[in-house]
């Protein structure tokens, strides 16, 4: 089971299904555009004004940079980072330049290791992210002296009622061997919307392959008692290898 967002899941799936899987989709989250804020209007007239641009996801990206409409080589142009590699390059087909991005990682402590992210003082930062992130990255530059406005620029919402239908139909109808899920907060869209405990029991006898140690833990502290495996990060890349690393017996489910 493949739980990514519709628009994001093809070209993992065609990995799998080129390995010999049998993939069955099932988008866990609903991604839409966030009608226009004040935040945004704001960002947008003050432009010029700001040192930094932080995205955290592909998704900010796609859905906050257009609106945007920077000057690629503006003079004064407020820097880019980016959380991670898949950010990054989402950053890069668009066609602006990436300044900031961790080599290793793909989170908000990965992001706030960097050296540039010691000295932030005075500074004027927008984290542009999706409804429900996390606090972390603007709590900790606050607290080094920096000015910090967030921007939701996309909607998370769990599937309709309908769609949670289809997926209990799966379940109780199909055994999955292993079940993707790339973000907490499809976990919990998942382990809490199917009602009553045959179906979270049939929930545990898959193996879980999580995009990242953190997700496992949400996930263990709700009560799943399945079989976990661990990806490098988020990835198409890395989730395909570490379930081609399970299903081969190397990488051992805890």
């Amino acid at each position: 089971m493949v739980t990514r967002p519709a628009h994001q899941a093809e070209s993992f799936c065609r990995m799998l299904e080129h390995a010999g899987a049998n993939v069955l989709r099932c988008p866990l989250l609903n991604i839409s555009a966030t009608p226009e804020t004040p935040s945004l209007a704001r960002l947008r007239a003050e432009l010029a004004s700001f040192d930094l641009l932080i995205f955290n996801s592909p998704n900010a990206v796609n859905f906050g940079l257009p609106q945007l409409d920077l000057q690629r080589n503006a003079q004064g142009r407020a820097k880019i980072a980016a959380i991670g590699a898949k950010t990054a390059h989402a950053i890069a087909d668009l066609g602006y330049p990436v300044d900031i991005v961790p080599a290793t990682g793909f989170d908000s402590e990965s992001l706030l290791k960097l050296p540039i992210f010691e000295e932030v003082g005075g500074m004027k930062i927008a984290i542009l992210r999706g409804s429900g992130g996390r606090e972390l990255a603007g709590s900790v530059l606050r607290s080094r002296g920096a000015e910090v406005i967030y921007i939701q620029v996309y909607e998370r919402r769990p599937p309709s009622k309908g769609q949670f239908e289809q997926i209990e139909q799966l379940l109780l109808h199909n055994r999955f061997d292993a079940i993707a899920i790339t973000s907490g907060e499809a976990f919990l869209a998942l382990w809490r919307g199917l009602f009553g405990p045959r179906l979270r029991h049939l929930l545990n006898q898959s193996t879980f392959v999580f995009g990242s140690s953190r997700i496992a833990g949400i996930a263990r502290s709700e009560g799943l008692r399945s079989p976990i495996v661990v990806a490098d990060d988020p990835s198409d890349e890395a989730m395909f290898a570490a379930l081609l690393e399970w299903a081969a017996g190397e990488a051992p489910a805890g």
